[in-house]
């Protein structure tokens, strides 16, 4: 016992004591075990939790520096599969004259596939359709088990999906959608690091809205310009 508790000290978590009596050392040694197993686990809690506040400010980084809409989408899925691993992300934003929910950006080619048909959802229809109507997240932990969730062609390994609503101040602009292939590997904690990640990316998307309506209006400006200086140079 003393021997595993030294090499516990140095970093090896991974060891147990072995039991070999059932006097008060037993017990000490089963005690000593369940603390062991605690705190395994709070070291993989505290890793996950790292990576997850490093995704966030990672993503909220490179977002700040992309103006393109189509860009800016496509990096959102690609750095969140990247660096959490997820079998399939991809956006949805909704067009106000439809209703429905345009794919916007996708990862792999199930994603490009999409992009090329024009994949939409209905809102109301599906995760995505119910996170955008209800404007709340919908998880669907294990896809076997729930007869209202809707299986793609395209993607045969989806075994957990959740469903992110994207806000701009109050009203639902579209949903973050991340697919994983291994049944309840998605579960809350996995809701509310989405939302952070939906929230960036709701700003970023103003931001290229903003930066997109300055270059129209300088474009404009422009034309307006050039109309001024050809009346003005024109004598006849």
């Amino acid at each position: 016992l003393s021997s595993v508790a030294k090499e516990i000290a140095n970093g090896n978590t991974d060891l147990q004591a072995t039991i070999q009596t059932n006097d008060e050392i037993g017990d000490l040694a089963i005690s000593f075990n369940e603390m062991t197993a605690k705190l395994r686990s709070s070291f993989v809690d505290l890793e996950r939790r790292a990576k997850e506040v490093s995704t966030i400010s990672e993503v909220s980084r490179r977002l700040s520096s992309v103006l393109d809409k189509q860009r800016l989408l496509i990096e959102v899925v690609e750095q969140i599969k990247s660096y959490l691993n997820y079998y399939h992300v991809h956006i949805y934003l909704l067009d106000k004259e439809s209703g429905n929910l345009m794919m916007s950006g996708g990862t792999g080619k199930a994603g490009q596939t999409m992009l090329e048909q024009k994949h939409k959802i209905n809102k109301g229809r599906g995760l995505v359709g119910r996170a955008a109507e209800t404007g709340t997240p919908v998880l669907v932990p294990d896809t076997s088990n729930d007869a209202n969730w809707l299986p793609n062609p395209l993607l045969p390994e989806t075994a957990s999906e959740v469903a992110v609503p994207i806000f701009s101040d109050t009203e639902v602009i579209g949903v973050l959608d991340v697919q994983n292939n291994i049944p309840n590997s998605l579960t809350q904690r996995d809701i509310e690091l989405l939302q952070s990640i939906a929230y960036q990316v709701s700003i970023a998307l103003k931001n290229a809205d903003a930066y997109m309506e300055a270059q129209n209006q300088a474009e404009r400006e422009n034309i307006i310009n050039e109309i001024n200086q050809k009346i003005q140079n024109t004598s006849s």
